[in-house]
């Protein structure tokens, strides 16, 4: 199916009751979100008032009733999703932004993201290979990777989220246990919510899935820990440190491979 690859981040065409939009497609996004201007436009009825947690902090949200969302060339399913300004993240990427393609949508599918062909591709079901990871789903996928910065390594889970630009999104306390204190330099970055202080550095490598992934640039510094994250919670792993690489998640399955 049709997909832009951008900077490390996906976006694809799709529909609400027949009004088109581009949508983020956001492993690490527990829910669908959808502009205000794009919820108007395909006249999505509004429920109850509540809040969220976004990176950079809370964010007012609207709950939308249940609607068909349709990926143009791909699959089509029935969510209910919450409505959220995304204006400042719209204005950051350069893509006007009608939603973020989250985990009530994703986790039914299996999804190839090549990032070495830049295409994308879903099935509702694969034979998995052998040497496929497990991975574990909270509100977003989880995988085991080990870090290496000259003479320490790290063992953690980390979630998988397409929706983060950076190769790797340290927590900051599982980086200044194992890592070391003070690394990266001290910079801000964005997310849905807002502003973030961030320290953008490099590790050697990461080793996740059955690969070694070399020479990454990382955020040192990143604050945000998921209410579904375990007690070995090292960070996000984003679209850029796959590179080059084919990533298969078969999200009903929980398990993933890398090629």
């Amino acid at each position: 199916m049709s997909a832009r690859f951008e900077r490390g981040l996906i976006f694809v065409d799709a529909s609400v009751y027949g009004t088109p939009g581009v949508f983020m497609l956001d492993t690490g996004a527990a829910a669908t979100v959808v502009d205000p201007h794009f919820a108007m436009a395909a006249r999505l009825h509004l429920g109850r008032a509540r809040d969220v947690t976004g990176r950079g902090g809370d964010i007012g949200a609207r709950q939308v009733e249940p609607a068909p969302l349709a990926l143009v060339g791909g699959p089509q399913a029935r969510i209910a999703p919450l409505m959220v300004d995304l204006s400042q993240a719209s204005h950051a990427m350069g893509v006007p932004l009608a939603g973020i393609l989250g985990e009530d949508f994703l986790r039914r599918f299996v999804i190839t993201l090549d990032y070495r062909d830049q295409t994308l591709a879903f099935a509702d079901d694969v034979v998995d290979p052998p040497d496929a990871t497990p991975i574990r789903m909270g509100d977003a996928p989880y995988v085991p990777a080990r870090v290496t910065l000259g003479q320490r390594t790290a063992d953690g889970e980390f979630e998988i989220d397409t929706g983060s630009n950076t190769a790797v999104e340290f927590w900051r306390s599982f980086a200044d246990a194992h890592l070391g204190r003070g690394l990266g330099a001290r910079a801000i970055g964005l997310g849905v919510a807002g502003e973030t202080f961030v320290a953008n550095g490099r590790i050697d490598a990461l080793e996740v899935a059955g690969r070694r992934i070399e020479n990454l640039d990382v955020n040192f510094a990143d604050d945000t820990r998921n209410d579904d994250a375990g007690p070995r919670y090292g960070g996000v792993i984003g679209g850029p440190a796959w590179r080059g690489l084919v990533v298969t998640l078969d999200l009903p399955r929980r398990r993933m491979w890398v090629r």
